[in-house]
């Protein structure tokens, strides 16, 4: 591992201890270098701010895990609800801020083009594919927030499936033209 991964990772554990105990808006740049004996110049070297080290950890510790495994729509889904599962008290302080540079709006980022590649299969209006991935990106994201911000009291795999089977009832209502989801 290089100095430079080095230093992150050490960044990144002190962030993380942090979150453990206190609201990230309340912690600063001076308490993430304190805690792992680095000064200021350290962090701003490697990341722009507090909100780039949370994003960087989720890139590093999952997205990097998974980017080359193939995986079908549901089971990406349950592995990101798995993952913050075991992280929760971490994502879920992450998701309580919003805003420009969140870990919010960077979750979005990650999973649009990935729901891109798989509504691509189910849409054949191609034109509205930007919409379509946004809007699901949206639904999934304030779902999962709320999951882990209530306390993440199901486990992954039942949380997963009652997402599956909401859309699933709503997308057999339609076509079947009932009406009733």
């Amino acid at each position: 591992m290089s100095d430079s991964q080095i230093t992150k990772k050490a960044l990144a554990d002190s962030m993380k201890k942090l979150m453990e105990d206190r609201p990230m808006k309340k912690i600063s740049i001076g308490d993430i270098v304190e805690g792992c004996g680095m000064n200021r110049q350290s962090f701003y070297y490697h990341f722009k701010d507090k909100y780039d080290l949370v994003n960087w950890i989720y890139y590093t510790e999952f997205i990097l895990t998974i980017k080359d495994v193939s995986l079908k729509s549901w089971e990406i889904l349950e592995e990101i609800c798995e993952f913050f599962y075991r992280n929760k008290i971490f994502y879920k302080n992450a998701f309580q801020v919003t805003g420009q540079n969140s870990f919010s709006e960077y979750f979005i980022e990650v999973l649009h083009p990935i729901l891109e590649v798989h509504l691509n299969i189910v849409f054949k209006n191609k034109r509205n594919m930007d919409f379509y991935a946004t809007f699901y990106a949206d639904a999934i994201r304030v779902s999962i927030s709320r999951w882990l911000i209530e306390g993440a009291v199901i486990p992954p795999e039942q949380f997963v499936e009652l997402i599956k089977s909401s859309i699933e009832g709503v997308a057999m209502g339609l076509l079947n033209d009932t009406g009733d989801f």
